[in-house]
């Protein structure tokens, strides 16, 4: 019981620890491509694609 105890404890002050540093940094969170960010770094051939699939879902979805 007491190794799960310290395991939460740690991965508690890891977690906060993470936090703090994606704070003080001052910088915004983006997402990967295909998010619904407009500046990506991936290849032509992989945009496509997740353009695609996006295309692709929003059909199904309007089913």
């Amino acid at each position: 019981m007491q190794t799960f105890i310290a395991t939460l404890v740690l991965m508690g002050i890891i977690a906060t620890a993470m936090a703090v540093g994606v704070i003080f940094s001052n910088r915004s969170l983006r997402g990967s491509c295909g998010g619904t960010g407009t500046d990506c770094a991936c290849s032509d051939e992989h945009q496509k694609k997740c353009a695609l699939k996006k295309d692709h879902d929003a059909r199904a979805n309007a089913s």
